[in-house]
């Protein structure tokens, strides 16, 4: 079992995908990996629900906890459960967005909680992003919102919209209660500063016992995960300053990151 003690966490868009052959190569390879011992699993912004609109096997894929929310919970395939479930603090959340809303009328707001998203309308740019999932979306006004359970907070439009947008939470009064990045040039993701990928990864590093850990990313709400893994796997596509922090350069992500992985994995263990 040659990759026993290992366990390879990956990103999904840029990373996991890049093309229909990219992924095919990919799933070969991670089901040999499994069969000789590894752990593989996911580490995304997506939840449960949706992440098979992106990974339609992500649920045979997965054999260890994936990181779901970019960081704010793990989730257990097997159970159905979630894990060490890190929640935004709707105090100072709630007053945020209802200033932000004001300021800025045009963005669009998706809140991650439980097992759907809330907003408080449905405007174009929200839209745009929930149009896929909209059975799992409640429109609810501010004040009736339930202040439980908040995973996420997502701000979405057009790139200047967003840009506008993280300027405003950065410059509010309760900025140092959100860590604020972007998952894509025009989602602006808002979480409790102890909700990342890579604090969720050392989570279960802990739980699972001495695995070496390879995680593999490519765009800045990566970076703390690649900072905190073993060995920081990033594919030539990436972000120049994801790259730059890698341990390990891979393949074009269309040409298979994973399977660029596993494939030098297998020749340095023989």
């Amino acid at each position: 079992m040659k990759f026993k003690g290992i366990i390879i966490i990956s990103d999904i868009d840029g990373t996991y995908t890049g093309s229909s052959e990219g992924v095919r190569k990919n799933n070969e390879a991670i089901e040999y990996f499994k069969s000789n011992g590894g752990l593989f699993t996911f580490a995304t912004g997506r939840v449960e629900f949706s992440v098979t609109s992106v990974v339609p096997d992500f649920f045979e894929l997965t054999n260890a906890p994936a990181v779901m929310s970019n960081g704010s919970y793990l989730y257990d395939v097997k159970t159905d459960t979630r894990i060490n479930e890190i929640c935004v603090d709707t105090d100072y959340a709630i007053p945020l967005l209802q200033e932000l809303k004001a300021a800025h009328d045009d963005i669009g707001i998706r809140i991650n909680r439980k097992k759907g998203y809330m907003t408080p309308e449905i405007n174009p740019a929200a839209y745009n992003d929930l149009k896929q999932y909209i059975s799992n979306v409640k429109t609810v006004a501010f004040e009736d919102m339930p202040t439980d359970n908040w995973n996420k907070i997502v701000l979405m439009g057009t790139r200047e919209q967003v840009r506008q947008a993280e300027e405003f939470v950065k410059g509010h009064r309760f900025r140092d209660k959100f860590a604020v990045s972007y998952s894509c040039p025009t989602l602006l993701e808002l979480l409790d500063p102890e909700a990342t990928k890579g604090n969720q990864v050392r989570y279960m590093k802990k739980m699972l016992g001495n695995y070496t850990t390879y995680c593999c990313g490519d765009f800045e709400n990566d970076e703390d995960m690649l900072k905190k893994a073993d060995f920081a796997v990033v594919p030539s596509s990436g972000m120049d300053k994801i790259v730059a922090m890698a341990d390990i350069v891979t393949c074009h992500c269309k040409d298979g990151t994973i399977a660029y992985l596993v494939d030098l994995l297998d020749r340095q263990l023989g």
